[in-house]
């Protein structure tokens, strides 16, 4: 029989917390088109596999399998996952993955195999860490990644959701709206937090 007990952090042994796993995902959405708003038979799927092997090795994650269809291509990763669309690259990973550093090698593979010149818009976000001090930076602080983000674009906005001494989400997207088509969009982010035991019996 399996036995699930929840727990709180103070009551995790010394023995497990010596290993500790970042389970919050950093979360990356970019929105690609042209300047000549030209994006017929452009899409982000002609990107060959072995360009997305490339990037994700920056990343520091694999892809583990992946499913192609007419609509979109899935990845499964070694810490999480990723969707590329026509004009939409979605990356989730969590640990100590550098995401950010893919931006702009993403931004050059977009240009290369599909003619894409414009980001139309970014969404950067995840809650705040549980131990800051293990990740990579510019990870382990948001401003370090704001810093990041703004070297890279020019009307960028951060934000955070929440208490920022407690649960909170941090949000980095364009301010831009000149020219952008707004359309009804909902995400539904569930967080998990706490730790679980388990044990046979």
């Amino acid at each position: 029989m399996l036995n699930v007990m929840p727990t709180d952090e103070k009551f995790i042994s010394s023995e497990m917390s010596e290993y500790f796993f970042e389970g919050t995902e950093k979360l990356l959405e970019i929105w690609f088109t042209r300047s000549d708003q030209d994006v017929k038979g452009r899409s982000l799927k002609d990107v060959p596999r072995f360009e997305w092997e490339r990037l994700l090795d920056i990343v520091k994650c694999t892809i583990v399998t992946s499913s192609c269809h007419d609509g979109i291509d899935s990845y499964v990763l070694s810490e999480s996952s990723m969707f590329v669309s026509k004009r939409r690259f979605i990356l989730k990973t969590c640990g100590r993955t550098t995401l950010l550093y893919a931006i702009q090698p993403l931004i050059d593979l977009a240009e290369k195999y599909c003619g894409f010149d414009t980001v139309e818009d970014i969404f950067y976000s995840h809650k705040n860490w549980m131990r800051p001090e293990m990740q990579q930076g510019p990870h382990n602080c948001f401003t370090s990644e704001i810093q990041h983000l703004d070297e890279l674009f020019e009307k960028g906005a951060a934000y955070c959701l929440g208490k920022m001494n407690h649960d909170c989400w941090y949000l980095y997207t364009l301010t831009d709206f000149n020219d952008r088509v707004m359309k009804p969009d909902q995400t539904l982010e569930i967080i998990v937090s706490f730790h679980w035991h388990l044990y046979l019996c």
